[in-house]
């Protein structure tokens, strides 16, 4: 991700309850992050299906920064952005609150 950071996917997440999933992330960095979450959608918009290609990208990236704070606890299938149900994934936090300062920067952004 290049426009949504660490600290918005931090507060994003430790806004909801545990356990969550990619697309609960998802909705809130939208409602808190609406320009940001645009911009980073948008460099998705050759592939085939822009909601789900960014969605996969959008879980990976979560589950890679946030390593050692949530871990995935199941798939499962809820509606995503677009409002289809879809499966993802879901996790819990292993702390609380979650802090950026000890997330993994995993594109050299914080």
């Amino acid at each position: 991700m290049k426009h949504i950071t660490l600290p918005m996917l931090v507060d994003a997440i430790n806004e909801l309850n545990d356990p969550f999933d990619a697309h609960d992330v998802e909705r809130r960095v939208l409602r808190n992050q609406p320009a940001a979450m645009a911009q980073d959608i948008l460099r998705y918009a050759n592939s085939g299906d822009v909601l789900r290609t960014f969605s996969a990208q959008f879980a990976r990236h979560v589950d890679s920064v946030l390593r050692g704070q949530i871990e995935q606890t199941a798939k499962v299938s809820t509606a995503n952005l677009g409002g289809l149900v879809s499966e993802c994934q879901q996790w819990r936090k292993l702390v609380t609150p979650l802090h950026a300062a000890t997330a993994t920067a995993d594109d050299g952004t914080r």
